[in-house]
């Protein structure tokens, strides 16, 4: 019957030692609360709605031309072409697809451009393809006037959508 008390009072020790260990990481719980709380207004300010695609598609495109690169299409995907992880309840995520055609260099400064936008954007998957038409017309060696050679991209984005907390 002693040595169940000394386990008993050796739990609630333990018990208490983690609290006490919560409570030192978490002097101030309310002003903790507030800031995840703020954080999550941020992000749910930041994510994307279905009927924010047309602006963001807009924006996208805006972006684009601004840069001097060739959208080929751009739309709105219902499923993604990989299997994704559940979201929580209240979550949900938009897919866009772009297909593109620029230079290396230009396509980078649109990706960075990317990351620079108002909306929290991920990167779900970029496939680079060659061009045809980026051969050369004239033997090395030989001046040639040519532009900077191009390629084709496609880039599936993807935005959460936060409905309720």
């Amino acid at each position: 019957m002693l040595d169940k008390e000394k386990k008993a009072v050796g739990e609630m020790q333990k018990k208490l030692s983690e609290i006490e260990t919560l409570v030192r990481n978490n002097p101030n719980p309310k002003k903790k609360i507030e800031e995840i709380k703020a954080k999550m207004e941020d992000f749910k300010r930041k994510a994307v709605s279905e009927k924010e695609l047309p602006r963001i598609i807009q924006q996208l495109t805006k972006k684009s031309s601004e840069l001097d690169i060739e959208i080929i299409s751009i739309k709105p995907i219902d499923k993604p072409p990989f299997k994704t992880r559940e979201l929580p309840q209240g979550v949900s995520k938009a897919y866009i697809e772009v297909v593109l055609k620029a230079p290396y260099k230009v396509l980078s400064e649109y990706i960075k451009a990317l990351g620079e936008m108002p909306i929290v954007f991920t990167i779900e998957s970029l496939v680079f393809e060659k061009f045809e038409g980026m051969e050369r017309e004239k033997p090395l060696g030989e001046e040639t006037t040519e532009t900077p050679r191009k390629i084709l991209a496609t880039l599936l984005i993807s935005s959460y959508s936060v409905w309720k907390l």
